[in-house]
């Protein structure tokens, strides 16, 4: 039995006499936001329908009728509070044509189109220190951020940040904001609050992310000049991507759990559940490996004269390519005057405010870097050091986690090779499985079924819940972990 009721004027819509919906596993899918959805439905041409729906057969505004905020109940229980949202209006037959969202797939619909530098994120005291709370002053190498180098004002280096024992009061500032308060203020503007592992990980609280785009107020970040010019789902799939994360938006709780989805493999055997199913089919694994690139912008002049392995790495034969709108900056060992450093590099125009040969528009994707704290130039002297990778100018540790895909500390080895393996060698079954709204409930995308004594994630559960009758059974995409 399913009830639709809309959330602000509490008015219950006629239904047709059966709604299927799918529940997607935010695992499996790494180029879009996965969440619960219906396939579209035709609702009556009634008067508490077209109340309800605001009249959308009325609305003349650009985009179609505003999506309508409703909870789904399930045989007297609410299960979700999502969206209707509007596909078309048929007024000769009189019927109104809807899909229901929920979850990721509802926040996809609330951040659709939305840009990261137009949201608040708070702003903070310009500090000339390396240890701003919000924000690092890392100095990045940049021969070309004014254009033509004649162009440069005078003051400028040749570097975002420079920094000789202290930040001369001429530096040219462009500050750099910390990824997860960002990804947390992001998502609250939505009615999120950011929970797991990933965000609570004490290295991951010292990544920050590349800006492009100078600060000029002299006292104070306004943190959203900071980030780069791109969608907001570009963030979290840029996220997800580099980290292999999986995202779970519970709109109950409004809680969005990031979790890696190698610790979802390793407790797999953890909290299973039991779920006796009818056979209903299986397809051979036809993985044949994984092709890794990042690809946050290709605007990086360097690209064409540094190496860029580093940028992309193939596992196994590299059928599947999986490409993130993410990554981070070139690494380069300079000399500068009577020493050497170790600096994040890049070359392209910046963002300038009032100075035409540049403009002020950001023109960089999604790059991060870690800050790893002051250390010494080959003068002994200490800076502030950015960078992608895990070691000093002098091979010491200053990490675990490196942004290149490779090596032992990279992106492949500490985030996604558990996940991959198991997607290699994971074989699909389809169930019938008995679920009622109890079960439909505790549906948990990180959590292992036991299914004719195999271990297997959900990767998909559709259902067709008629009117009038209560939720039996659904079907079960399994992906089986052998």
């Amino acid at each position: 039995m399913i009830r639709l009721v809309t959330v602000v004027e509490q008015q219950e819509l006629l239904l047709p006499t059966e709604l299927s919906l799918d529940v997607d596993n935010p695992g499996f899918q790494a180029d879009a936001i996965p969440g619960t959805w219906s396939l579209p439905f035709d609702l009556p041409w009634a008067k508490e329908n077209l109340r309800g729906l605001n009249f959308p057969h009325l609305f003349r505004g650009p985009g179609g009728p505003p999506p309508v905020a409703v909870d789904c109940y399930l045989d007297g229980v609410r299960w979700r509070r999502g969206k209707l949202v509007y596909l078309s209006v048929d007024a000769q037959a009189q019927l109104l044509k809807y899909n229901f969202v929920a979850d990721a797939a509802d926040l996809a619909t609330l951040i659709k189109d939305v840009k990261l530098d137009t949201l608040d994120l708070g702003q903070a005291p310009l500090v000339r220190s390396p240890t701003a709370a919000a924000y690092a002053l890392l100095p990045v190498r940049n021969l070309a951020f004014y254009g033509d180098v004649d162009k440069a004002p005078k003051a400028y280096t040749g570097y975002l940040n420079y920094h000789a024992g202290v930040y001369p009061g001429d530096a040219v500032l462009a500050p750099q904001p910390y990824l997860v308060p960002v990804v947390r203020k992001m998502l609250a503007h939505f009615g999120y609050e950011l929970v797991g592992t990933w965000a609570a990980d004490a290295e991951m609280q010292t990544a920050v992310i590349y800006s492009d785009r100078l600060c000029l107020d002299p006292g104070t970040v306004t943190l959203n000049r900071h980030v780069p010019s791109i969608d907001v789902a570009d963030l979290l799939l840029g996220v997800a991507g580099l980290f292999c994360l999986q995202l779970y938006f519970n709109p109950l709780t409004k809680q969005a759990r990031f979790t890696p989805l190698r610790d979802v493999v390793a407790g797999a055997g953890a909290g299973q559940r039991a779920r006796p199913g009818t056979w209903l089919s299986s397809t051979a694994n036809t993985t044949n490996g994984f092709l890794l690139k990042q690809e946050p912008d290709g605007n990086d002049e360097l690209d064409k004269t540094l190496d860029t392995a580093w940028q992309q790495l193939r596992v196994g034969a590299g059928g599947e390519e999986q490409s993130v709108k993410a990554g981070t900056l070139h690494l380069v060992d300079v000399g500068e005057g009577a020493r050497s450093w170790l600096v994040p590099a890049y070359e392209g125009k910046g963002a300038v405010p009032g100075n035409p040969d540049v403009g002020d528009e950001s023109k960089v994707g999604l790059r991060l870097l870690f800050n790893r704290g002051l250390q010494p130039d080959s003068a002994g002297q200490l800076y502030p050091f950015g960078s992608p990778g895990t070691t000093t100018r002098t091979g010491a540790s200053v990490g675990a986690y490196a942004l290149q895909w490779a090596g032992t500390q990279g992106l492949y080895a500490v985030w996604h090779q558990p996940w991959l393996a198991f997607r290699a060698r994971a074989v699909q079954h389809v169930y019938l499985s008995a679920l009622r709204v109890a079960d439909l409930l505790l549906l948990d995308p990180s959590q292992a079924d036991l299914v004719d004594y195999h271990l297997c994630f959900w990767e998909k559960v559709s259902l067709t819940v008629a009117a009038g009758s209560a939720l039996t059974s659904a079907t079960f995409t399994y992906q089986e972990l052998l």
